[in-house]
């Protein structure tokens, strides 16, 4: 997005009060196409302009200004101004229809009344040739140095005081415009419309970022970062403490990460570190997948956010800001995701379903991205919202003319700067995912039972090359997971900073609390409690009570009923192998009634 900024330094900026000793000078005026390039909004390249304090630069309200203080350099655009089809600002200025009708005609009128008071009535400036000669593309029957400004401020003055009434905007009009009439001379006017266009704050949506969901993001950030120093710490631990006992044995698998061997992650099912082995890895395996479905839910309400006619907003500047927030949180919001699947790739943990839901997150981060906010289609929103009377049945000029303000109830930020996350995005996440693809394919091919045993010369299909006796390859393949964990911890952690920035003691108010954002706060409840439940009392064996068996197999038994669902089954069972282990002759002739099925073991945890 062009800022307004390079109108306002275009346009010298002069005192109200002519000089009669400076002569008067030519006006210059320039014509552009349209203001389409710099009206609409663009998060990926404009939200660095966003700020918690006043910012004007990505509203109008500067571009209002400058056009009624008077320069030398004015600007107008050819798609203003426009009657059936044409461009005529002589017609469309003496129009309230015409004249509020778009943002270009509105500035256009506004500009060339400054224009007319400014070289007519104060006589500091005067109509040139040349200046004549460009504008004459949007003057139609009319001439800029005959422009009659009376029936346009006669306009402006009757809307400014109708939309101050009845816009509903939280900021009422200076006193100075309730004052003004259509007999007001033209400085009076200009003096009074220089605070028309406000400095409001944003509201947040709170689906965007409410309460609920802001904790539901720390917490996703919080516990990724959590559980990936957990297993580091865990593996370094195993690493230590098992580091004798394998030297005394046989390397035959020595390259094999700690938390996938057998031997070192499910050690004896009564010993204090296997199920902290396997909570770890389970955890890792279903917060990833909890992740997909928190994300994808995140991803579609931004995009839905990002475009115009999916949301609603009082003004521009609100529009804007919700949209900013809804990309930062969906750029970024993958960030959690990168760093467990990374970690779960290291550690030797895969599977398609799970992969497949992370990358689809990473497209749905792309797609928004990319979104677009158009000026007109916010335009047709106010327009449904409301139409006044004084301004031709147009909204109120206020909804896209005023500035935003910081935001209601917190200081929005993007902690360090904006260019930190779009860099993250294009560099680290393009490398990231191009690793995990490559990373994917390899392992599948060095499973499946078609190409696990192919080979190119001395080359194994699906291996990194070793380079050596030393290994140097398998070396350098190691430490280049480890750098990319600890550049995804980092980002991660100065995502988390980004967030709590926004936290006030306003940001948790009663009244912001909704039935959603309650649900929010608890998504990653299971996830949570299901880790503290295996560290706690360890990994269930697989068996034919109720409690046997990994979580899904316990399901399935109790479904299908392959095992007993009632106390009584259970002693039954316990009764039988008493029996036939007895060695009193009574016992073991008592033959069980009927032998239950087994249900299919689950060999791997994860």
């Amino acid at each position: 997005m062009t800022t307004t900024s390079s109108f306002s330094s275009s346009l010298a900026l002069v005192s109200l009060v002519p000089s009669a000793t400076v002569s008067a000078t030519p006006i210059r005026v320039l014509l552009r196409d349209s203001i389409d390039g710099s009206s609409d909004f663009f998060p990926f390249n404009d939200i660095a302009t966003l700020n918690s304090g006043a910012d004007s630069t990505v509203t109008f309200k500067e571009l209002f200004t400058t056009s009624i203080e008077g320069g030398q350099e004015i600007v107008l655009f050819h798609s203003g101004c426009e009657v059936d089809g044409v461009a005529d600002c002589t017609v469309a200025c003496n129009s309230s229809q015409h004249f509020f009708s778009s943002l270009e005609t509105f500035y256009n009128c506004a500009a060339l009344a400054s224009l007319a008071y400014w070289t007519q009535d104060a006589g500091f400036y005067y109509v040139g040739d040349e200046a004549e000669r460009n504008a004459s593309s949007i003057m139609g029957s009319g001439t800029l140095s005959e422009f009659n400004s009376v029936p346009v401020l006669e306009s402006l003055v009757t809307c400014a005081q109708d939309a101050c009434e009845h816009d509903g905007l939280s900021k009422s009009c200076d006193s100075s415009i309730d004052h003004l009439s259509t007999t007001s001379s033209a400085q009076q006017i200009f003096n009074a419309m220089d605070g028309f266009c406000p400095e409001l704050a944003a509201e947040i949506n709170p689906d965007i970022f409410g309460p609920g969901v802001l904790i539901s993001y720390g917490l996703q950030v919080c516990f990724a970062a959590t559980l990936y120093l957990l297993t580091k710490g865990f593996t370094l631990w195993v690493r230590f403490t098992q580091g004798e006992k394998r030297k005394a044995q046989p390397k035959a698998n020595d390259l094999q990460r700690g938390l996938t061997r057998i031997e070192s992650m499910i050690w004896r099912d009564t010993g204090g570190m296997s199920r902290t082995s396997i909570a770890i890895a389970t955890t890792l395996v279903e917060f990833q997948e909890a992740q997909c479905w928190f994300v994808f839910a995140v991803q579609i309400a931004s995009i839905l956010a990002i475009v115009v006619n999916s949301q609603e907003g009082a003004f521009w500047g609100e529009i804007i800001v919700n949209a900013a927030i809804a990309y930062h949180v969906s750029q970024n919001g993958v960030l959690p995701m990168f760093l467990i699947q990374i970690c779960l790739h290291h550690e030797g943990i895969r599977n398609w379903h799970t992969f497949l839901g992370f990358f689809v997150e990473y497209l749905l981060a792309v797609v928004a991205t990319t979104q677009k906010i158009y000026f007109k289609d916010a335009f047709k929103l106010f327009s449904s919202q409301s139409q006044l009377k004084g301004c031709g049945y147009n909204p109120s000029p206020r909804t896209y003319c005023a500035a935003t303000a910081g935001v209601d109830g917190m200081q929005f930020s993007f902690f360090p700067h904006p260019l930190l996350y779009k860099m993250v995005f294009l560099v680290l996440d393009t490398i990231a995912i191009v690793v995990l693809i490559v990373d994917q394919f390899a392992w599948t091919m060095r499973k499946h039972r078609v190409t696990q045993h192919m080979r190119i010369g001395t080359y194994r299909i699906g291996r990194f090359p070793s380079w050596g006796r030393k290994r140097r390859g398998l070396l350098l393949k190691r430490w280049f997971w480890r750098i990319l964990e600890v550049a995804y911890l980092i980002v991660n952690i100065l995502y988390m900073i980004s967030l709590t920035k926004v936290i006030t003691a306003e940001s948790f108010a009663a009244n912001k609390w909704s039935y959603g954002q309650i649900i929010a706060v608890t998504v990653w409840g299971p996830v949570i409690v299901k880790l503290f439940d295996l560290l706690l009392s360890g990994p269930p064996k697989n068996g034919m009570k109720l409690n046997s068996g990994p979580p899904r197999l316990r399901i399935d038994n109790i479904i299908n009923r392959r095992v007993g669902t009632s106390a009584d089954e259970v002693c039954e069972l316990s009764d039988e192998k008493t029996s036939r282990d007895s060695t009193d002759p009574i016992l073991r002739r008592i033959r069980p009634l009927a032998r239950p099925r087994y249900a299919a073991h689950v060999d791997d945890v994860v």
